[in-house]
């Protein structure tokens, strides 16, 4: 018989025996699927903030910089720096001309408004700067050179015809049409002509004269504003054949200073109280206290075309500066000016020196002493009667 053997029975593998381990490359697998995830997300999200800017459309060349496909941003730090400091302008009167660079002209470049005009491009375009000015420093300029442009008109044989700077004019058609005036580097300026009067000024005046040595750096103009009298006046008297040859150290025989009282004074409009006459007539202003004449001076009032008007009116609003604009005139700061009716006031004025001669397009113009004096002297109510 043979004798059974027993042999241990073979071991079975378990069941994770039998399984892979796949968990660790599962969770490689998976850490690898989400950092792919999130590589494309965080590109998507460059590429939509990249897209999501706003450019300036391709090609658009600004003074000729190109910043065609910038960021806003970018494209206005790229035209920061542009300025015309060192351009000039030349200022005719067709006669003569006067250069001035455009930042004395008061003219800037406006880098928001010429960033918006790349914005709104087409694109493959060439543009140039928006251009921006300063009324003031327009204005200022001017009243300079109207030192020189400026002529007298004089009586004689033959006479001569004056020519005076309409600077309220010309700065409005520069604040109006910047860049068509510059476009061509020339500036043309309104210049009003003034016929010469015909009467004798000597034949009007009886009273104390005296006598004005003339110093360095006086004009005609000058004098006869000191003294309150017309150009005219000093001319006549002095018996002048050039009213722009006269000389340091010549005696010139003027009116006495506050003695020269015109013939036909007007009537006090009222017997007590302040008041004020302007004669349109005579080109004067004078002011009244209590029925008696205490100050006069030369005006200027409005032109034929822009008479001031006639009547008898209160001043209903007073300011030490104002602006005052039209629609062929824009003046700043006008200084210490009194409205009487609607637009209608008697004011400093800056941009001409020729008082006693129809000027305004309406006011009453005086020179900026002048003008403090009647704005120290009327109040809110005072009557002004014009003639």
């Amino acid at each position: 018989m043979h004798t059974a053997q027993h042999q241990p029975p073979l071991s079975r593998p378990s069941s994770a025996q039998k399984s892979m381990n796949w968990t660790p490359i599962l969770i490689l697998g998976g850490a690898f699927t989400i950092g792919v995830s999130m590589l494309i997300a965080i590109v998507l999200m460059i590429g939509v903030v990249y897209l999501s800017q706003e450019r300036i459309p391709a090609g658009t060349v600004v003074a000729g910089i190109n910043v065609g496909g910038e960021t806003v941003d970018d494209a206005m730090q790229m035209l920061a720096p542009l300025n015309v400091d060192d351009e000039t302008v030349q200022l005719t009167d067709q006669e003569r001309a006067w250069t001035v660079s455009l930042a004395e002209l008061g003219v800037s470049i406006d880098h928001e408004a010429t960033l918006a005009l790349a914005q709104a491009s087409s694109g493959e375009q060439s543009l140039m700067p928006i251009l921006t000015i300063d009324l003031a420093t327009a204005q200022n300029t001017l009243v300079g050179i109207s030192q020189e442009a400026n002529i007298a008109a004089i009586p004689g044989e033959p006479p001569q015809i004056g020519r005076s700077l309409e600077i309220p004019v010309t700065v409005a058609r520069l604040n109006s049409n910047l860049q068509g005036e510059l476009s061509d580097g020339v500036v043309e300026l309104d210049m009003m002509v003034i016929d010469p009067p015909e009467y004798d000024p000597v034949l009007h005046y009886d009273g104390a004269r005296t006598t004005h040595i003339v110093e360095a750096g006086q004009e005609l103009a000058l004098i006869a504003r000191e003294y309150g009298v017309t150009i005219d006046d000093l001319v006549a008297m002095n018996e002048i054949s050039d009213a722009n040859l006269i000389y340091v150290g010549q005696e010139l025989t003027v009116p006495a200073d506050g003695a020269f009282i015109p013939d036909n004074v007007p009537a006090a409009p009222t017997p007590s109280g302040r008041s004020i006459v302007v004669d349109t007539e005579a080109q004067r202003i004078y002011a009244y206290e209590n029925g008696e004449m205490v100050h006069s001076h030369l005006t200027s009032t409005g032109r034929a075309q822009t008479p001031t008007v006639l009547g008898d009116y209160r001043i209903y609003v007073k300011y030490t500066e104002t602006d005052m604009r039209g629609a062929d005139y824009h003046l700043e700061d006008v200084p210490y000016t009194m409205y009487f009716h609607q637009g209608y006031g008697i004011h400093g004025t800056y941009w001409h020196n020729s008082f006693g001669r129809p000027m305004s397009h309406g006011c009453v113009n005086l020179p900026i002493d002048e003008a403090q004096w009647f704005f120290n002297f009327a109040s809110v109510g005072t009557l002004v009667r014009v003639i």
